[in-house]
């Protein structure tokens, strides 16, 4: 494993996944995974060229001829950019066959799962996966750069309404950058923040930690939650929000290949 998926840990793609997933990928999300969804197989597969530290679980239930799942993963293999490729099959109608294929002959280091236990099951076995598969890295929480006017906050300094923007979001923090140009010490209490994140409004406390001075694109401070004032429901919203970005700029990513 490279230095930086050890620091920053690994995407985890998921090709066309099974309704019963809809239920899984936010769990794995709230684990604190970066999960993705994919359709387009050849586009992953190119992407997997530049990114094979990727961990990706294909439903091989997906289409018509399950062999196209077969061949697919074949070719990946045996590119060298992506002969060491770490992939795992999802099906809810198994057979020995098809699980002697895909562990024994193709390799499937992430398993052959079997969705037809239900959704609880699944999570808890990729979960599990994932861990084995040290795919956090060592990071804690996923982190997700903001775009543009995507995400915003305002909170009263000594009287005075301050705003900014929300440069990037993670459920326990933010790096921000204030319109006005007064200067935020460390260590300063942010009261009653209202964060708005693509109109999903939520508020609660902060501290001012620390951040950088930059004249040219303007001083950041990082921004840490009170624990206290984050409560499930509010958690929530920040990991969706998270979660819908990182999954909007994959796509757009997974677009250009």
């Amino acid at each position: 494993m490279s230095d930086s998926t050890a620091a920053f840990g690994r995407k985890v793609f998921f090709l066309n996944p099974p309704s019963v997933l809809a239920e899984v990928l936010p769990v794995l999300a709230d684990a604190e995974f970066e999960v993705y969804q994919a359709k387009d197989h050849r586009k992953l597969g190119r992407y997997l060229a530049k990114d094979p530290s990727c961990l990706v679980f294909v439903n091989i239930d997906e289409g018509d001829d399950e062999s196209t799942w077969r061949s697919w993963l074949k070719e990946l293999k045996a590119a060298p950019a992506t002969a060491g490729l770490s992939f795992g099959a999802l099906t809810n109608m198994p057979d020995e066959e098809k699980r002697e294929a895909y562990l024994m002959s193709l390799g499937a280091s992430c398993g052959f799962i079997t969705l037809s236990a239900g959704a609880a099951k699944a999570a808890e076995t990729l979960l599990r996966t994932l861990e084995a598969n040290e795919a956090r890295g060592r990071r804690r929480y996923v982190r997700v750069p903001c775009p543009a006017d995507s995400a915003s906050f305002n909170c009263d300094l000594d009287g005075e309404l301050q705003r900014g923007a929300i440069r990037d979001l993670s459920s326990v923090g933010m790096a921000v950058s204030f319109e006005s140009s007064r200067r935020v010490a460390t260590g300063l209490r942010l009261k009653d923040m209202q964060l708005n994140l693509r109109g999903s409004r939520l508020s609660l406390n902060g501290i001012v930690m620390g951040g950088h001075d930059n004249e040219d694109s303007g001083d950041v401070r990082l921004v840490m939650f009170e624990p206290a004032t984050v409560d499930d429901a509010k958690r929530g919203k920040l990991r969706t929000f998270i979660r819908k970005t990182l999954q909007a700029g994959m796509d757009s990513v997974l677009d250009g290949y």
